[in-house]
């Protein structure tokens, strides 16, 4: 009953495109991949071990966000029982081995003190600023990042795996999605006019998941 109701929902949709085309037409989502380092995929040697840190959206996070569970999931599919997190993460004692925060970016002694205290490989760490944090004054260093006046709905995603035996970052790439409400001029009024198109990718969620998807494809 399900799969007719969606059949019957995409047939509706596909005609209303069709009979209002510029009421359906869609705002364009753009999404710019960036390798912040050498290009590299994951290392699916049986051996390594993976701790994955919740990802810091809005500097705040948990282990149920969405965006962590989408995360984790990629990788246990990938690496099987390779992953970790800190809470499961322990000592012989059943004590949590790592008690500090685990930055997006990691100071150098917590690197140290990683790579002398667990036989950790590989933290995986990501961080998600949307497009109003993006274009914060008080936020200089991602002035590279700053969006367009316009913009109905924008992050950034940050992903970074540490090699911590090597003490090296193994991979480090950043993707960047944006709507804007761009307008269309109008040469019979000499004047720019709204372009009627609707943002179906108006929810920073559905950007991050689309962003995730992308950093996925190219560490594969």
């Amino acid at each position: 009953m399900k799969k007719i109701l969606f059949f019957i929902i995409i047939i509706l949709c596909s005609s209303c495109s069709f009979l209002f085309p510029k009421t359906f037409d869609r705002k364009p989502a753009s999404f710019i991949m960036q390798d912040l380092w050498f290009a590299s995929t994951l290392d699916y040697n049986k051996n390594v071990k993976y701790l994955v840190n919740p990802t810091q959206q809005n500097y705040l996070a948990t282990s149920t966000d969405s965006y962590n569970e989408h995360l984790i999931s990629f990788l246990k599919d990938e690496l099987k029982n390779q992953t970790y997190s800190k809470e499961n993460y322990k000592d012989v004692d059943g004590k949590i081995v790592i008690p500090f925060i685990l930055d997006y970016d990691l100071s150098q002694d917590y690197k140290d003190n990683l790579k002398q205290t667990t036989d950790l490989d590989y933290i995986v760490l990501t961080k998600i600023l949307n497009a109003n944090q993006i274009n914060n004054p008080n936020y200089p260093k991602y002035k590279d990042l700053k969006y367009r006046s316009n913009v109905l709905a924008g992050s950034v995603v940050f992903f970074k795996i540490v090699d911590v035996k090597n003490n090296t970052k193994a991979i480090e790439i950043r993707c960047k999605s944006a709507v804007y409400d761009d307008l269309d001029f109008n040469f019979n009024t000499n004047s720019y006019e709204d372009d009627g198109k609707i943002a179906t990718y108006s929810s920073e969620n559905h950007l991050v998941k689309k962003c995730f998807k992308r950093i996925f494809r190219r560490i594969k």
